[in-house]
């Protein structure tokens, strides 16, 4: 008879799979209130290449596979005179392209 460490045996596959799922999305969330990575950047708020590396330039750091950058500095960042500026350039540069 095979030992049993644990009670993995109770449960089913499928339960054991969406505990796994919750626990991951639990880490996510948390990763995501402290880090955010280039392609986030990109997506949620809206930079550039050239943005990331005129205004983050040294400031990246790994966070085990990802290299990202964390939340506090992107905010104290785009509070500046300079980002404000470039992000209003980039904002009419999409719109005139829409036109």
């Amino acid at each position: 008879m095979p030992y049993y460490n644990g009670r993995w045996h109770r449960y089913s596959e499928a339960e054991r799979r969406e505990y796994g799922r919750q626990q991951k999305e639990v880490l996510r969330k948390f990763w995501h209130q402290t880090w955010i990575s280039k392609t986030g950047l990109k997506q949620e708020k809206n930079w550039t290449d050239s943005m990331i590396k005129s205004l983050l330039a040294g400031k990246e750091e790994k966070t085990g596979k990802i290299t990202a950058y964390k939340r506090s500095t992107i905010n104290r960042i785009e509070k500046t005179k300079r980002f404000t500026t470039l992000m209003t350039e980039r904002v009419a540069r999409q719109q005139k392209r829409t036109k």
